[in-house]
């Protein structure tokens, strides 16, 4: 597949480069200022390059295995996070394109969609990501060793791929040498990803190529949940809330109409015999209500 970078793979079980295999050769044109969310990944990814860098060297103190994601250790939650924030150390290209990647479409989507709903986003598509991996690399027939874990950011860079075709659809891309609308270079990328995968999808020992595309594949998924599947189950919750409290609005209602039926009633009394004739349960109903409208007075002063 010429349609995206491929993963590092060695068979001396080293990393697979991916959840991510690199950023497909597609980069949006212009070179706008990073966004505060882009700017600081950008910023922890190449911390943690050059701290995998200074331990290549040492055998004892290795990131990869105990922060990539492995179906042996599938239980260790934090590898879902921390495996987007390594890269194989065997070359610049791989943090390369997917650091270009993140910096040229996460910048216009942080823009759109505002720093905080964007890092839970792209976090949560690397995260994706590295669970589709454990979770079709337990299917022994795939011959996927437990012990081999998944590094990379393209997991995340994928899922912005897909959003950014769903969100800003005019935005421009360079497939391979030609521009194209990011929409018809989302359907090539993806199409052919998911062919690759269906064409791949036999017993036996599978390629890096294949498992990372398996990452980026549960990076799209995850983005495709949050374009299409979250909206519709936050709109129908939404309705839920809404007919709630709009029941128990008209129960408060109805309540402040009793009470105040039982207030006019002891006002009357009052005036027509005297603050001495209310009984202990009048005059406690009467203080109740009086330090309930106090309450809501000092609440609508609050507004």
């Amino acid at each position: 597949m010429g349609l995206y970078d491929r993963p590092y793979w060695r068979d001396d079980a080293a990393p697979t480069g991916g959840g991510g295999g690199g950023m497909m050769r597609g980069i949006s044109s212009g070179f706008p200022k990073p966004s505060k969310a882009v700017k600081w990944l950008l910023i922890i990814n190449a911390v943690a390059f050059l701290l995998q860098l200074a331990l290549a060297g040492n055998q004892h103190v290795h990131l990869t295995p105990w922060f990539g994601a492995t179906t042996k250790n599938f239980w260790q939650v934090w590898r879902y996070l921390t495996f987007q924030f390594l890269h194989d150390t065997e070359g610049f290209w791989h943090i390369a394109m997917n650091m270009l990647g993140l910096y040229m479409f996460g910048t216009p989507l942080e823009q759109l969609w505002g720093s905080r709903r964007f890092l839970r986003f792209y976090l949560s598509c690397g995260a994706a990501a590295g669970l589709l991996y454990v979770m079709v690399g337990a299917i022994p027939q795939l011959g996927l060793q437990p012990g081999i874990p998944l590094i990379g950011a393209s997991g995340g860079v994928f899922g912005i791929l897909l959003a950014c075709a769903v969100a800003l659809p005019h935005m421009k891309v360079i497939l391979v040498v030609f521009p194209v609308s990011i929409r018809l270079a989302a359907v090539i990328i993806f199409g052919g990803m998911i062919l690759y995968i269906l064409g791949s999808l036999k017993p036996g020992e599978h390629s890096g190529s294949f498992w990372s595309s398996i990452a980026h594949l549960g990076g799209a998924v995850m983005a495709a949940m949050w374009l299409w599947v979250i909206p519709r189950f936050g709109g129908a919750a939404q309705g839920i809330v809404r007919r709630a409290n709009r029941g128990a609005w008209q129960r408060k209602m109805q309540r402040r109409q009793a009470d105040q039926a039982d207030i006019d009633r002891i006002l009357d009394k009052i005036r027509l015999e005297g603050l001495a004739s209310l009984t202990r349960k009048e005059k406690h109903t009467l203080k109740q209500a009086t330090l309930r409208q106090q309450r809501e007075d000092r609440d609508i002063s609050r507004l």
